[in-house]
């Protein structure tokens, strides 16, 4: 029974809504604004189950070499039920938020208004794109697909957060626009660097569908030497330069350090074989871990 909780948790991405939410509550502390309303983060929630859902129930029959594969495969019907209820509470959700605050969005500027539209947008090129557009998948481009992710999810949990905080709060958003960027660009690499791991994990599929992944085209050591690594670098770069921007003391800069210390710690410590389970459990638990951190490093201590 245990581990049909923790296979559904983290297969069925409930895990991946928990971080995404716990990742916009990170971003409002760090930017020094005060937290979304509830539905808000209800809907970042349902809206990253019901994507990622829809990517793996949608590739169930693709050969595949992982578990997760074996367990959509297996639970299938009852993963579209669930699907389709998610879907339920998040469509009628959005629209009642869209039209509550439908005024205040069409008073966002231009800018606010295409990043807003871009995220979706490259979340939705990123694996469903309609034939009649005869478009490549940004998926199927794999030199290219893990910078997307982390776009996509910088986006979703650094920009929203703040752009929709504008909105429901009626108040314009102050601070300093260079600090936002580099806490932009600190977790677009972050999870860019989570993506090629995933990568990395998924080397014998994507070899065999001939993806070309930075894995695939390079071989994995040599993705993890002269690609992770030194993108792990200029990561730590940007997360001290935000650290000064924000004047966070050292104590609290030590704690919102300790993902990124395990993270390389990861990297140097890779070994072949591990499930797809550890990479969830292990690797993305460092994603929600960031934001644990960030959130215990503002609420707790004190600049």
């Amino acid at each position: 029974m245990f581990s049909k909780f923790i296979n559904a948790f983290f297969y069925g991405n409930i895990y991946l809504g928990i971080c995404a939410v716990a990742l916009c509550i990170e971003t409002n502390l760090l930017s020094g604004i005060s937290l979304n309303v509830f539905p808000f983060y209800f809907l970042i929630f349902l809206c990253t189950i019901v994507y990622y859902t829809m990517i793996y129930a949608r590739s169930v029959r693709v050969k595949n070499f992982n578990e997760r594969a074996g367990w959509y495969s297996k639970y299938l019907s009852q993963i579209k039920t669930a699907l389709r209820v998610a879907i339920v509470l998040t469509v009628p959700s959005l629209i009642f938020l869209l039209a509550v605050n439908l005024h205040r969005i069409l008073s966002l500027s231009l800018v606010q208004l295409l990043l807003i539209s871009a995220f979706p947008i490259a979340a939705a090129w990123y694996t469903f794109t309609p034939k009649a557009l005869k478009l490549i998948k940004i998926r199927q481009i794999g030199w290219i697909k893990p910078f997307i992710v982390g776009l996509t999810w910088a986006g979703w949990v650094t920009i929203y957060p703040i752009i929709i905080w504008q909105v429901q709060k009626n108040e314009s958003f102050d601070a300093p626009f260079v600090p936002l960027l580099v806490l932009y660009i600190q977790n677009f690499l972050f999870f860019s660097i989570n993506a090629i791991i995933f990568d990395i994990k998924d080397y014998r599929t994507d070899s065999y569908y001939q993806l070309k992944t930075y894995p695939v085209i390079f071989g994995v050591k040599n993705t993890i030497r002269f690609i992770v690594l030194p993108l792990t670098l200029i990561n730590l770069v940007a997360f001290f330069i935000f650290q000064r921007q924000q004047n966070f003391s050292h104590l609290q800069t030590s704690i919102q350090l300790i993902p990124y210390v395990l993270l390389v710690i990861i990297i140097l410590r890779y070994r072949e074989g591990r499930s797809v389970l550890y990479y969830l459990a292990a690797v993305d638990g460092l994603v929600f871990l960031k934001a644990f951190c960030g959130i215990t490093s503002v609420l707790l201590i004190k600049k």
